[in-house]
């Protein structure tokens, strides 16, 4: 995944991160992993995840047909779904053992298969939909993600996702990201689409909305968690220096994005 670790360790480390016991309070009782959108009357971590959820789907105003949900972390995204779609038309894939467990004891009924994001084991034109909530950046390369997902779609089929662009992979920790999904500016991130041939592509800029709100809000729960006795200064010191970082930076910007292949490909 990056120069400084395995696939499996990368693995292994993103497993213990989003598994962590204090990310899953965090989060709530839905088993979500994502910054979410913040609107002005957002209440707290579940309910901006919800919310990202919806902002997606809006664009695609006909929910009919298949739907793979790429890089389905913990089974709340491709669970949630279910609130447009029948449950045979939604498949979650993932590239962590961990966490294909996880989302099977979290949605039983649902079908999620073990599978990396840039070499997906379907075959040419499998869905109409496909979602990729916040994991695009992480696979290695986005770009190979990219081409998959313009593979397994059907002619006239949607990708949906919500995703990071940024100059460098200083401020996310040396072992999060590949160095290959940087780009220098919102040109360079616009044209990774293009050039896999998507047309009509959609590109909403909610940094503020998503990125920003989500760190503010989580620096003031753990003010909250600080001073009710459940976090140590020690911990809490550790914590709040990365995320001031995080809240100082321009070099990341969040997008939501929809991309459609076309109907007829030459």
């Amino acid at each position: 995944m990056s120069l400084t670790m395995d696939k499996n360790e990368w693995i292994s480390r993103f497993d213990d991160l989003i598994c962590s016991p204090s990310i899953r309070e965090f989060y709530g009782e839905r088993e979500f992993f994502n910054v979410g959108y913040w609107l002005s009357h957002t209440q707290d971590q579940q309910e901006a995840s919800s919310t990202l959820m919806e902002k997606l789907l809006e664009f695609i105003p006909n929910k009919q047909g298949t739907i793979l949900d790429v890089g389905c972390g913990l089974g709340a995204t491709t669970h949630y779904l279910l609130k447009y779609y029948p449950l045979t038309a939604i498949v979650g894939i993932n590239i962590s053992p961990t966490q294909i467990a996880r989302s099977l004891l979290n949605f039983p009924e649902g079908k999620f298969l073990l599978m990396d994001a840039v070499e997906m084991d379907f075959a040419d034109h499998s869905f109409e939909q496909i979602i990729c909530v916040e994991a695009a950046f992480y696979f290695n390369t986005r770009q190979q993600f990219l081409q998959e997902a313009w593979r397994v779609l059907k002619p006239g089929g949607t990708l949906i996702l919500s995703d990071l662009s940024f100059a460098t992979t200083e401020l996310l920790g040396d072992w999060t990201v590949p160095q290959a999904n940087t780009v220098k500016d919102r040109a360079e991130y616009q044209n990774l689409y293009q050039q896999t041939g998507f047309k009509d592509v959609q590109f909403v800029e909610v940094t503020e909305e998503c990125w920003f709100r989500h760190f503010r809000h989580l620096k003031s729960w753990l003010t909250e968690e600080l001073q009710s006795g459940k976090l140590d200064e020690e911990t809490y010191n550790l914590n709040i220096k990365p995320l001031d970082n995080l809240l100082s930076s321009s070099v990341i910007t969040y997008w939501l994005v929809a991309a459609q292949k076309p109907v007829n490909i030459l």
